[in-house]
Parts: structure tokens; C-alpha cells; sequence
């Protein structure tokens, strides 16, 4: 079985957080991590997406996964309202 390629990027944060800004981003490769040189990524939100995102990476049919249903994710910090948009890279 293949895995679908993610890219997942910070689209908006309502809030204080010091640990993710708009713009940043990451991917998911092969069931890799791959994180850009300049980008960051917050342990936390990451650890909160890490679920989903190994549903969204598992090559489906159409309408059939997780990536189908799921487009954003929110990162669980009470202080902070922080967007995260999950999408599929072609291969």
C-alpha cells in the first residue's frame, strides 16, 4: 500500500501563540516528516493532528478517506484558536 503526500499549513491564528504563525507549514512524505528549513512545528498541535493525518495519508478509493472528510484541523491550545489546512500533493 501507498501513502498519499500531505502538505499541512497554519492558515490562521486567533489568539496568543508563540509556537505556530500563518504560513508555516510541513509534510508528510511516505509516511515522513518533513519539515522545510525556516518552518517550525509545534509538538502539540502536531501531536493532536498525528491521528488524522495517518488517516488522511492512506490511499483510499475516492470518497472513502479521511483527507475526504477532512479539510482543516484546530489545534487544541485553550489560548489560542489556530487553523491548520490539510491537502493531498499530487504524486
Amino acid at each position: 500500500m501507498g501513502f498519499r503526500s500531505l502538505k499541512v499549513t497554519c492558515t490562521k491564528v486567533e489568539g496568543k501563540c508563540s509556537r505556530t504563525h500563518p504560513g508555516d507549514y510541513f509534510y508528510l512524505k511516505n509516511a515522513r516528516l518533513e519539515i522545510p528549513a525556516g518552518q517550525t512545528v509545534c509538538l502539540f498541535a502536531l501531536s493532536s493532528m498525528l491521528p488524522a493525518l495517518t488517516g488522511a495519508m492512506m490511499n483510499t478509493a475516492p470518497g472513502d478517506g479521511m483527507l475526504d472528510i477532512l479539510e482543516e484541523w484546530q489545534c487544541p491550545d485553550p489560548l489560542a484558536k489556530v487553523i491548520f489546512r490539510i491537502e493531498a500533493l499530487a504524486d
